[in-house]
């Protein structure tokens, strides 16, 4: 218990991989018709898209942040009674959200929005007390999440359509702070194993990856300004062509980042497949709001794609790194990534109607086995002591 609770990384990311097994498997045999569908949170999609966001991504979210704010602020990792008290806030919340019961909502929302704030709290309280400027923007992300659910569950409660819009925004929340979070570590991580391996083979120092610039704050503010027009409805030409500008940016920010010379390490690949499902994902709304496919394609590739693919890349990575273990991927893990991204491919396809439920299926089982790959190879990682080997650095 002592162990588990040490780091945050540690009991959320284990919860979530949990979760992931869990929860997909639920939906499609419900969304099949072979079992019956959660109707505490509204609509079926709304449960499903609730739970995808706020639940499994939730605790994905809150392992990153309470694990990254400890190498950002030098302070000591958040542990003890505090990460307790959060995972079992979270725990609650999805228990009870998965009975068909109307009276246990209250205590669901009340869970579910406490595991928002305290983290909010927590990771206010590591930031602002050192001053870190730069990951205020951190902080408001995450007090928009909260938000967000709020706004959701005052929608459910009402009956009322914005709950579908609040959804939207929890989801775009969560592609900004990819957005962020990855234009900080793709880069870094790339280049420090290019570094690495030119100097294992004594060869002279390539061009690395660059450092943040203006195309980066660039590409950034165009992700923000099409979420904004995407979440306002506003005129589909207009959606479409500043989707379309933002899918290339982002596909140039990547291509930067070199991703074709780190093919040797699936630790450096996966960055670099994850973070190319956003600007995929971008590309296929932008056809969505001109009426050419549909827009579930492209909230699929988000979701499905960016989402998952990130959180699995960024767990294994600073499991790895916190518990001084050497940054070397594993055949259960790299199985684990291919799988995954299978399942993005396969639930994007399945909405373009041909053997959708056959593809959907197949996502389904694909998803699955890939998180059991990384519960197998991580379990014991995530339970078990440090091993504190030289050479292992935390990661994020």
């Amino acid at each position: 218990m002592t162990v588990l609770f040490s780091y945050a990384f540690r009991p959320l990311f284990l919860l979530a991989t949990i979760y992931a097994i869990v929860v997909v498997p639920l939906w499609v045999g419900a969304w099949l018709g072979f079992l019956p569908f959660a109707v505490m949170l509204g609509p079926p999609s709304w449960w499903h898209a609730h739970e995808m966001i706020f639940g499994f991504t939730g605790a994905a979210i809150g392992g990153f942040a309470l694990t990254a704010v400890a190498t950002w602020t030098n302070r000591p990792p958040v542990s003890g009674a505090p990460l307790l008290v959060l995972s079992s806030l979270w725990l609650i919340a999805r228990i009870l959200f998965s009975l068909p019961s109307q009276a246990l909502l209250a205590p669901a929302i009340i869970a579910d929005l406490g595991y928002g704030v305290l983290l909010f709290s927590l990771m206010s309280r590591e930031v602002i007390s050192v001053r870190n400027e730069r990951n205020y923007k951190v902080l408001l992300i995450l007090g928009l999440l909260v938000a967000s659910n709020a706004c959701f569950f005052v929608g459910v409660t009402r009956s009322a359509g914005w709950s579908s819009t609040a959804l939207r925004s929890g989801l775009w929340l969560i592609v900004i702070l990819i957005n962020l979070i990855g234009g900080r570590i793709i880069p870094a991580f790339t280049r420090n194993w290019l570094k690495r391996r030119l100097a294992d083979q004594e060869r002279q120092p390539q061009t690395p990856p660059p450092m943040f610039g203006r195309l980066d704050l660039l590409s950034s503010g165009f992700l923000v300004g099409f979420a904004a027009f995407e979440l306002a409805d506003a005129p589909a030409r207009w959606t479409a062509l500043l989707g379309l500008l933002t899918s290339v940016l982002s596909f140039i920010r990547l291509a930067r980042w070199q991703g074709v010379r780190g093919g040797a390490e699936p630790l450096v690949w996966v960055l670099h497949v994850a973070f190319l499902w956003l600007p995929v994902g971008i590309l296929l709304l932008s056809f969505a709001e001109l009426g050419l496919i549909p827009q579930t394609a492209g909230i699929h590739a988000l979701t499905a794609g960016a989402i998952t693919t990130m959180i699995l890349a960024v767990a294994s990575r600073a499991a790895l790194g916190h518990t001084g273990r050497p940054l070397e991927s594993h055949p259960l893990l790299t199985t684990a990534y291919v799988l995954i991204t299978s399942a993005a491919i396969c639930r994007v396809a399945s909405t373009f109607g041909p053997a959708a439920r056959i593809l959907l299926a197949l996502s389904a089982a694909t998803w699955c086995l890939g998180f059991i790959c990384f519960a197998l190879r991580y379990a014991p990682i995530l339970t078990q002591p440090s091993v504190n080997r030289q050479g292992s650095l935390p990661t994020v």
